[in-house]
């Protein structure tokens, strides 16, 4: 005898209705690996920043003439680039997926993701634009 859903995926008790509702697998998928990844790469520059800020260097020494003697270098500015923009995936892609399991209504379901896209690009913006202005002069 065959148990309804048992075999073609779908949930059959009555508790499927309190569940988190679920991304599409592929998509699901997509922001499982570039959560990986993401928090892969920032352990690596998060640990290469706090060698060089707290183990290489004095804390005492660490002041506005540290940072701008570091900021001089090319390598660092797009190290420090990168980890912003790796940081703003690496959160804005767990929220994203928070909000999608754990807001039932679809209106604010959207919402709540436009905020946080919006939120996270006005962040971003104003990292590159502090960055840009170290390059520029």
């Amino acid at each position: 005898m065959r148990v309804p859903g048992a075999l073609d995926g779908r949930v059959a008790d009555a508790g499927a209705a309190a569940r988190p509702r679920a991304l599409g697998t592929r998509r699901r998928a997509l922001v499982w690996v570039m959560v990986r990844l993401t928090g892969l790469l920032l352990s690596v520059l998060v640990l290469g920043h706090f060698a060089l800020t707290h183990i290489l260097t004095d804390v005492a020494n660490t002041g506005s003439s540290f940072v701008a003697r570091r900021w001089g270098s090319g390598v660092w500015l797009a190290w420090d680039w990168l980890m912003l923009a790796a940081a703003l995936a690496h959160g804005t892609a767990g929220i994203w997926v928070a909000i999608e399991d754990y807001t039932p209504s679809p209106a604010a379901r959207r919402r709540r993701q436009w905020a946080l896209l919006a939120l996270a690009a006005v962040l971003f913006v104003l990292g590159s634009v502090t960055i840009a202005r170290v390059i520029l002069g």
